[in-house]
């Protein structure tokens, strides 16, 4: 039975709420319990563009803007990193100056990736990392992602999976399920790692995904999975 709920307005409520609540022991977390891969599957997804200068990418679930970090350090473009909890926007901006990135070049805004305030055909391209997950309406977000790329434009999701590997199968869930909790617990507070597994348990297969992906309008629609498939990156491009 569902501990959480997972669609709806009250669902990205309660993920602005709780991503607030962790958020400066979120980057700590991530390292530890996923022993740095976290940042394999994020270079991986950054690997998934040929960006030129002048192109525009937009980052949503931001988070403390790791992707548009790693983005800019490849191709030196334009990039807006956008997240609906306001205290990680926060961090990300402290970061930024911590690094010395220019305003002009990044900008961080907190915002919903449901109703994006931009105009249509404004980005080049359009990325979110384990953020797709928590949105309350997933056709609508998918919408909006397609609405504000250009014609030709890369979306790339990175998105946790069911693994596929049947030996793996077991000592993930234990993990995921037993100890991620525990470490959240010690890190932060234990219900936001209680809906993680949760939520990845609730979330579209890799087949469903991308059949969201093609009925909006997106093209080419690829998946590839990594890490014994704990994680997936999904492409496609605006036709």
């Amino acid at each position: 039975m569902s501990k959480f709920i997972h669609h709806g307005e009250d669902k990205k409520t309660y993920v602005k709420n709780m991503f607030n609540d962790i958020s400066r022991r979120y980057d700590l977390f991530n390292t530890i319990s996923s022993f740095g891969v976290d940042r394999y599957w994020r270079f991986s997804l950054v690997r998934k563009f040929n960006l030129n200068q002048s192109d525009y990418l937009l980052d949503i679930a931001t988070g403390t803007g790791d992707v548009v970090f790693s983005m800019y350090k490849k191709f030196k473009n334009r990039l807006v990193g956008l997240d609906i909890a306001d205290k990680m926007i926060d961090l990300a901006k402290l970061k930024q100056v911590k690094k010395g990135l220019k305003d002009q070049d990044i900008s961080f805004i907190q915002g919903d990736g449901e109703d994006l305030g931009f105009s249509d055909n404004s980005f080049h391209g359009l990325t979110i990392s384990f953020g797709f997950r928590n949105l309350g309406n997933y056709d609508k977000g998918l919408s909006e992602f397609y609405r504000v790329l250009k014609p030709g434009g890369k979306i790339a999701i990175l998105e946790f999976s069911k693994p596929k590997v049947g030996w793996f199968i077991p000592l993930f869930r234990f993990y995921f399920n037993r100890i991620v909790p525990l470490l959240g617990a010690m890190l932060s507070r234990k219900d936001a790692f209680l809906y993680l597994p949760e939520s990845v348990d609730y979330f579209l297969s890799r087949e469903d995904l991308s059949g969201k992906m093609k009925a909006i309008g997106f093209k080419k629609v690829e998946y590839s999975d990594y890490t014994f498939g704990i994680a997936t990156i999904y492409t496609g491009i605006k036709s």
